[in-house]
C-alpha cells in the first residue's frame, strides 16, 4: 500500500514537473505590445479599453491598502484612482533594458511566469491565452514617478523617426512647460497628416517646421494646433514639436501621436 502511494505521489509530480518545464517562457513581443495598447488607451483616455486588459478580481496596493475591484465596471469608476498621474508616467517611459541604449527610467523584467513593470507596480501574467494586467501597485511618491521629466529636463532631445510611407502612433507625457521633438524626412509634394490625440482643447499642440531652416510650414503649423495636414514643400528633414500650453491640471498630461504619410 505504501510503495503504490508512493508511486502514485511520485508521478504526480512528474507530472507537474513536467508542466512547469514546458511552460514556455513569456514572449517579449506580447508584452510590449500589451504596453503600446496601454499606453495608447491610456492617451486617448478610452478607460473602457484599459479596464478590458486587467485580469479580475485584481486588488490595487495604493499606500498600505488593498482597493478590491472585483469587475470592470468597479475599475471604471475608480479609474482616476488607480491610474494616477505617477502611474501613468511609469506606463509610458518604462521599457525593456538593451545594450547600447541608456538605461531607461522604469525597467520591464521578463521571466516565464510574469513580467514586472518598475519593481512590481505593474505584473503582466498568462490568463486564458493571452497577456492580462493582474497586480497593480500605486507608486509611492508622485516625485518618483516623475523624476525624469524635472523642470531641467522638460525639453528632451529631438527623437529621429523612420517613416516613409505609412501611420506610426507614440505615446508620451509632458509637465508644465514640457516639449517632445520629432524628426521625418519628407519627399517633395509628400502628404503628412500629423495629430494629437487623447488631450483636451489645446493643453497640447503641435508645430511643425523645417529642421534646418526653422520655417513654419504654415501659420496653423506656426501657432500650434491639434491636427495639421499638407503637403511637404521640398524634399527635407521637418521637426514636429509636442508642446504642452495647459500651465495647470495634471503633473504629467499623457498624449498619444499619431503621424501618417503617404
Amino acid at each position: 500500500m505504501w510503495l503504490k502511494s508512493t508511486a502514485i505521489a511520485a508521478a504526480a509530480i512528474s507530472i507537474l514537473t513536467m508542466s512547469v518545464a514546458a511552460a514556455p517562457p513569456i514572449d517579449e513581443r506580447l508584452v510590449m505590445k500589451l504596453l503600446g495598447d496601454l499606453r495608447s488607451a491610456i492617451g486617448r483616455d478610452d478607460r473602457a479599453a484599459v479596464a478590458a486588459m486587467i485580469e479580475y478580481p485584481i486588488n490595487v496596493l495604493a499606500g498600505g491598502m488593498r482597493i478590491p475591484m472585483p469587475t470592470t465596471a468597479e475599475l471604471i469608476r475608480n479609474y482616476d484612482v488607480v491610474f494616477s498621474p505617477s502611474l501613468k508616467a511609469v506606463i509610458a517611459q518604462a521599457a525593456i533594458p538593451a545594450a547600447g541604449r541608456p538605461s531607461p527610467a522604469y525597467r520591464i523584467n521578463i521571466s516565464e511566469t510574469v513580467a514586472t513593470v518598475a519593481g512590481d507596480l505593474l505584473w503582466l501574467q498568462p490568463v486564458g491565452g493571452s497577456l492580462k494586467i493582474t497586480r497593480i501597485t500605486e507608486p509611492l511618491t508622485p516625485q518618483a514617478a516623475s523624476a525624469a521629466d524635472a523642470p531641467e529636463k522638460s525639453e528632451r532631445a529631438p527623437r529621429r523617426l523612420t517613416l516613409s510611407v505609412g501611420q506610426t502612433q507614440l505615446s508620451g507625457t509632458l509637465p508644465s512647460g514640457g516639449r517632445d521633438s520629432y524628426i521625418i524626412a519628407a519627399a517633395r509634394n509628400q502628404l503628412i497628416d500629423v495629430r494629437i490625440n487623447g488631450v483636451n482643447a489645446r493643453d497640447i499642440v503641435i508645430h511643425i517646421a523645417d529642421l534646418k531652416t526653422q520655417a513654419p510650414l504654415d501659420a496653423r503649423a506656426r501657432d500650434g494646433v491639434r491636427v495639421w495636414t499638407g503637403r511637404a514643400p521640398a524634399e527635407a528633414d521637418y521637426r514636429i514639436d509636442v508642446v504642452r500650453l495647459a500651465p495647470a491640471g495634471e503633473p504629467l498630461l499623457p498624449y498619444v501621436l499619431v503621424i501618417s504619410m503617404r
